[in-house]
């Protein structure tokens, strides 16, 4: 009774079995010892299109993709050593000789065979995307490119974009490793596998990727699991976003970033290097956006202090230029000006002009708000604008000389001739002294006159050393200074190149140089000459005393005519000095500072010399 009733149980048990397999829908596939197909059920059936007396006893392995067999022969292995259910897909060949992708979920070893159960892997997700419309939507009319690829990498599903974007259509690739992966990145799926496997989604990677036509391109990519009605991992889904046009975008907003930044050092440098001065002021807020760093040398005050307070540069402006520039500013005005102005240097003792262009930028109401500055020193020009003055007037005082020579000279002479016969003839007459003198002055004055109008191109010019010039005139001078206590030091230097030059004249120079100084001393002292071999191949004649010095007003005037700071002083004897010097070629420097002496420099071309 016993052995029936277990009978009818297995019996029950085995009907039940097969009803279950039968009205299941998964795919219900078992496998002998042998890999041969001993069952299919009704669903695989449908799938395949085969019955199972059709391929019953066949192997296995030849009804799947050639690519697949391998892996699934490895799985078979490894699922018949573990009591877990790795789950896997492989392509299965249907009647047609089509293959159809299935996803096997679920097995189990019994007496030697192997009882697999799966689903259809697309069919799987397009379920997953018709139970969730904003997906399925989303994936089918999204602008990037979309692909679901099974657990091994192999192709389910692609959208329109993904067409596109790489040129594949679905038909080529279906069921195919996804061949948009370049070799170099073969890695990356494994490694994406196992991230989602483990519960990580991955966003924003960017990488690269191939199209159909072999061409390489930037991407970024989010990928992320697919689960199946009970929560399990049967595919990966994988966004792809093109960075082909905002990698362009970016490289040329960079590119223009290193051309802006170019063209901002090259005017950094330019600004930084020349010797014009720019600054850049804004009067709304009364302060200098920019300063460039010449301005130290030109005004004699640091960059730091102005920028921190403007108004230091009053103190270096005469009153009358500080107003014209402050009525420029006040009325606003949106056209451009050039102003000259003097300034004191705290660092030189001589004034220095500016010329400065002053370019207004307008705000919305077409007022000057901020100006951009561009200073040059002008101090140079200046004096040789001053100097050429001063030549035109020696011009036409030379015609002037000519003349008023021509006419005292004649007369002169008859007088002078009548005083020296009565002299002869010794006629009694103390006053014949006094008047021979005073005519030795007038002819004197009529000589220097004459030098001025004098035609250069007859004056014979020869290679001469100077400092056989100075020796003759210290001889010569020696007794007129022990007179008035002066000592006269002379440190010539030994090598010295010879100038081509006419003898007597610069003789003359250096009298009269060292007239003045010694005249600079009514109490005695030291009068200092020295001669040296510039680095230009110059000859320069040094004579320095230790006198009261000349005042800064007069200082300037020295050398025009008729002008002296002497009583008895016509100011020809420098104007005569400066002619000179300048017919060889050569300019007279002079320094003096009150208290403490003048220094005269005269400067004269060697034969080897260039002026710069």
């Amino acid at each position: 009774m016993g052995k029936l009733q277990n009978k009818e149980r297995s019996a029950l048990l085995d009907e039940t079995l097969s009803w279950f397999a039968e009205t299941s829908r998964d795919l219900l596939l078992v496998i002998d010892s042998n890999k041969r197909i001993s069952y299919i059920n009704t669903s695989l059936k449908e799938a395949i299109h085969y019955d199972l007396s059709e391929i019953q006893g066949m192997k296995c392995l030849d009804f799947i993709h050639k690519e697949d067999r391998k892996m699934t022969a490895e799985w078979i292995s490894t699922f018949s050593n573990t009591t877990l259910f790795p789950s896997f897909t492989n392509r299965f060949r249907k009647k047609n000789g089509s293959y159809i992708q299935l996803l096997w979920h679920s097995g189990k070893v019994i007496n030697n065979e192997w009882i697999l159960a799966g689903t259809i892997l697309e069919e799987d997700i397009n379920n997953v995307l018709v139970n969730n419309i904003g997906m399925s939507n989303f994936f089918e009319m999204a602008d990037e490119a979309g692909d679901i690829c099974d657990l091994e990498g192999r192709v389910i599903l692609l959208n329109q974009a993904f067409e596109h974007l790489y040129g594949w259509k679905r038909k080529e690739i279906l069921g195919k490793k996804l061949p948009i992966i370049p070799e170099e990145f073969r890695h990356e799926f494994d490694d994406f596998s196992q991230k989602i496997l483990d519960g990580t989604k991955i966003l924003h990677h960017q990488t690269i990727r191939m199209k159909k036509d072999g061409s390489l391109f930037p991407v970024l990519l989010i990928v992320a699991p697919i689960f199946d009605g009970d929560g399990k991992i049967i595919a990966i889904s994988a966004i792809t976003k093109d960075l082909s046009e905002l990698l362009k975008t970016k490289l040329m907003i960079e590119q223009q970033k290193i051309k802006i930044a170019e063209q901002e050092r090259l005017l950094f440098d330019i600004s930084e290097n020349i010797s014009d001065v720019i600054c850049l002021f804004d009067s709304k807020q009364f302060k200098f956006l920019y300063i460039s760093p010449s301005f130290e040398s030109m005004w004699g005050t640091s960059v730091e202090a102005v920028y921190a307070s403007p108004s230091v540069l009053k103190e270096k402006l005469y009153k009358e230029d500080l107003e014209k520039i402050l009525d420029y500013f006040q009325s606003k005005k949106n056209v451009p000006i050039e102003l000259e102005y003097k300034i004191n240097d705290d660092f030189n003792v001589e004034e220095r002009w500016i010329r400065t262009k002053i370019t207004p930028i307008a705000n919305e109401n077409g007022h000057g708000y901020r100006y951009v500055t561009v200073s040059q020193d002008i101090t140079e020009w200046k004096k040789q604008a001053l100097l050429l003055k001063k030549q035109e007037k020696l011009g036409a005082l030379g015609q002037l000389a000519a003349g008023i020579a021509h006419e005292i000279r004649n007369p002169l002479t008859t007088v002078k001739g009548f005083i020296q016969l009565r002299a002869q003839q010794q006629v009694d007459d103390r006053y014949n002294g006094i008047i021979l003198q005073e005519l030795e002055q007038i002819e004197a004055i009529v000589t220097e006159f004459l030098m001025l109008t004098k035609p250069q191109r007859n004056v014979k010019y020869v290679q001469h050393n100077v400092n056989e010039l100075v020796d003759e005139v210290v001889r010569m001078m020696k007794r007129e200074a022990i007179l008035h206590k002066i000592e006269i030091d002379t440190l010539l230097e030994d090598i010295l190149l010879p100038v081509q030059c006419e003898p007597k004249q610069i003789k003359q120079v250096i009298i009269n140089m060292l007239k003045n100084a010694i005249e600079a001393m009514p109490y005695g002292g030291t009068v200092y000459i020295t001669t040296t071999l510039m680095s230009d191949h110059s000859v320069s004649i040094v004579i320095k005393d230790e006198g009261a010095g000349i005042p800064k007003e007069i200082l300037s005037r020295l050398g025009e005519p008729f002008y002296s700071n002497k009583e008895r002083g016509t100011g020809l004897g420098l104007m005569v000095s400066f002619k000179i010097i300048e017919n060889h070629g050569g300019h007279i420097h002079i320094e003096s500072t009150e208290g403490k002496g003048t220094m005269i420099t005269i400067l004269l071309p060697s034969g080897q010399h260039t002026w710069n």
